[in-house]
């Protein structure tokens, strides 16, 4: 029983990590014009900007002197992204629903004279795992999912694409996830929506690979592994933890689970996406480079 239980949550940390957010957790309104200053730096847009890896992948680029378009669903209550903002003048937030078409687009426009080196999409929705349980499937948040993680996600890179194709680097890069593996799937078989979303999503990132090869982009799929972005390994031992994460966190202090923080993971990442090749292009890889099975 506890396997079974660890089990769980071991995938509600895999999968939680990919969405450096989940869609609907700040509010507000964000804006600005990326600078035209340093010319010769490379441009990064990533999605889902506000927290975990999004947050940490723009930390990390804006360090390496990028210009960065951090977007997020609701910029207003993102402060951790705000003093990364305020900390380098290379730094744009900008609001962002992944699901609202128009907005995509309007942001697409916005930004049509520029040439973007990375389309990194990071956005994504896991949701409550009893509502994705066969038997108690909640097809509203299944649409809901499927909306946010494969449609919206699709919709920013198609939009996004002439931008890529103007640049220099040429590359998108989607955050994928293991949980949409069907070789690798294994017990308990549920987030049935989360785990259909990822395996179309990374069936689409395989025909935008091809779709683009001649126009010299390279589609990079990887998956994270399992990242602690909700700062597990900060409880104290007199802490309060939620009923939900008691199995996660003895496990973490007992040794017997060990999770990246944000900045190991996007730390592999970075180096992976710089040396992305044209042979990795559409393959589903670990954040290390090692070929996934689909």
């Amino acid at each position: 029983m506890i396997r079974r239980i660890a089990g769980r949550f071991l995938f509600l940390m895999m999968a939680a990590n990919l969405a450096g957010t989940v869609l609907a957790q700040q509010e507000g309104a964000g804006g600005g014009t990326a600078s035209t200053g340093a010319a010769t730096a490379p441009t990064v847009l990533i999605t889902g900007s506000n927290r975990g890896i999004g947050l940490e992948f723009a930390r990390q680029y804006a360090a390496l002197g990028w210009r960065v378009i951090a977007t997020c669903r609701r910029p207003g209550k993102a402060d951790k992204l705000k003093a990364i903002a305020a900390a380098n003048p290379n730094v744009v937030i900008e609001k962002l629903d992944i699901t609202d078409h128009a907005q995509v687009d309007a942001l697409a426009e916005r930004y049509s004279y520029l040439a973007i080196d990375l389309l990194l999409n990071n956005a994504a929705l896991l949701s409550d795992r009893p509502k994705q349980a066969f038997g108690a499937l909640d097809y509203d948040l299944f649409r809901e999912i499927v909306e946010v993680n494969t449609i919206g996600t699709l919709k920013v890179t198609e939009a996004f694409t002439p931008h890529v194709v103007a640049s220099n680097t040429k590359k998108i890069v989607t955050l994928g996830s293991a949980a949409g593996s069907i070789t690798m799937i294994n017990p308990p078989p549920d987030f049935y929506a989360y785990r259909a979303s990822k395996a179309a999503l990374h069936l689409l990132m395989k025909n935008v690979a091809l779709d683009l090869a001649d126009k010299g982009v390279l589609v990079g799929l990887i998956n994270p592994g399992l990242v602690d972005t909700r700062g597990f390994a900060d409880i104290g031992p007199d802490d309060p933890v939620p009923e939900d994460y008691k199995v996660v966190v003895e496990m973490i202090r007992s040794g017997a689970l060990k999770l990246s923080t944000p900045e190991e993971s996007v730390g592999l990442m970075i180096p992976l996406i710089d040396d992305l090749t044209p042979e990795q292009s559409g393959v589903f890889l670990n954040a290390t480079g090692q070929q996934l099975p689909w």
